[in-house]
C-alpha cells in the first residue's frame, strides 16, 4: 500500500510539474540544434576577389620580417574560422594640427578624426571585406607610432560593425595597449585573438547552460518545498492525511599613405555611442560606407 502511494505521488508530481520539464527539454533540444548547426555549417567561401592578399602593412617598421610572416599566417587561420578580413596597418606620421592638415591634405586638425578617416579610407580604397568590397565583413587596426601622437584606431565593417559594441571595441584596443610598448608582435597578435574571441558565435546562446539545466530544477524544488510547508502550516498533519481513497491530492501554486581626400564629419569615439548593442561608433566614411570604430591615444 505504501509503495502504491509513493508511486502515485511520483506520478502526480511529474504531472503537476510537466510544463517545467517539457520546457527544459525544449531548451536542451534547441541548444543541441544550435551547436550542431554551428559545428557542421562548414567554412563559408570568401566571395571578395577585389581586395589584395596582404593583411600586414608595417610602415612603421616595428615588426621583424619573421614576426610579420607569423602574423600573416595567424590572421589567415583566424579569417577562415570567423569569415572576416583582419587587417593591420602601422605608420609613424603626424596627423594632428594645422601643419599636418595642410601638409597631408587632411580635413581636420583632430587626431581622433584623422585616425578614423585614414583607417576607414584605407579599408575602403583597398576593397577589403570577406564577402564583398563595399561594407564587407572585417576589421582594421591602425596604429600610429609618431612621437606624441601614439595610439590606435579600430575600424569595423559589415558583420563586425553590427556585432561590436563600444565595449567590445575598447576590449580589442585594451588588448593592444597591454603589450604594444614592450612587444608589438604580441600586441598585434592579441588584437587578432580578441577579435576572434568576440566574433565566436559557436557557443553564444540567448540563455546560459545554468538556465537550461539548473534554474528550472531549482525553481521546481523551491516551489514544491514552499507548497509542502504551507500545507503543513495550514493543517498541521502529515502528508498521508491528504490521501483520499489511497491517492494523494496535490494543491495548485606614410606621405602617400596620408595624402587622401576625406570629407568632414562628426567624430564618433569609442565612448560616444553603441552601448551594449552592436554598431559601436557608427559613422560613414568619405566613400559613404558604413563603419564602426573607436580610438585609444597614449
Amino acid at each position: 500500500m505504501e509503495n502504491d502511494i509513493k508511486k502515485e505521488a511520483r506520478r502526480q508530481y511529474l504531472h503537476y510539474f510537466r510544463f517545467w520539464f517539457i520546457g527544459t527539454g525544449i531548451l536542451v533540444l534547441l541548444c543541441v540544434v544550435m551547436l550542431m548547426a554551428n559545428r557542421f555549417r562548414g567554412d563559408a567561401p570568401r566571395t571578395n576577389s577585389e581586395a589584395p592578399a596582404e593583411r600586414v602593412y608595417d610602415y612603421a617598421d616595428v615588426l621583424t620580417d619573421q614576426e610579420e610572416e607569423d602574423l600573416r599566417q595567424y590572421i589567415a587561420e583566424t579569417e577562415k574560422k570567423r569569415h572576416i578580413d583582419i587587417v593591420l596597418v602601422t605608420f609613424s606620421q603626424s596627423v594632428e594640427g594645422a601643419e599636418a592638415m595642410e601638409q597631408y591634405g587632411l580635413r581636420s586638425q583632430s587626431w581622433e578624426q584623422n585616425m578614423q578617416d585614414i583607417a576607414d579610407d584605407f579599408w575602403d580604397e583597398n576593397h577589403y571585406g570577406y564577402n564583398r568590397g563595399f561594407e564587407g565583413d572585417g576589421v582594421l587596426l591602425l596604429h600610429n607610432w609618431y612621437e606624441g601622437q601614439n595610439g590606435e584606431h579600430l575600424s569595423t565593417s559589415g558583420s563586425v560593425e553590427r556585432a561590436f559594441s563600444v565595449g567590445d571595441i575598447d576590449q580589442v584596443l585594451y588588448a593592444v595597449d597591454d603589450h604594444y610598448a614592450t612587444d608589438p608582435y604580441k600586441a598585434y597578435r592579441a588584437y587578432v585573438t580578441e577579435v576572434s574571441r568576440l566574433m565566436d558565435t559557436s557557443l553564444k546562446l540567448p540563455f546560459s547552460w545554468g538556465t537550461v539545466f539548473i534554474l528550472p530544477i531549482i525553481i521546481v524544488f523551491i516551489y514544491a518545498a514552499s507548497s509542502s510547508s504551507q500545507k503543513k502550516a495550514e493543517n498541521t498533519v502529515a502528508v498521508n492525511a491528504y490521501v483520499a481513497g489511497g491517492k494523494p491530492e496535490l494543491r495548485d501554486r606614410t606621405d602617400a599613405f596620408l595624402r587622401k581626400s576625406v570629407v568632414t564629419r562628426k567624430i564618433e569615439s569609442s565612448g560616444s555611442s553603441g552601448g551594449k548593442s552592436g554598431g559601436g561608433g557608427h559613422h560613414h566614411s568619405s566613400s559613404g560606407a558604413s563603419h564602426g570604430g573607436g580610438s585609444h591615444r597614449h
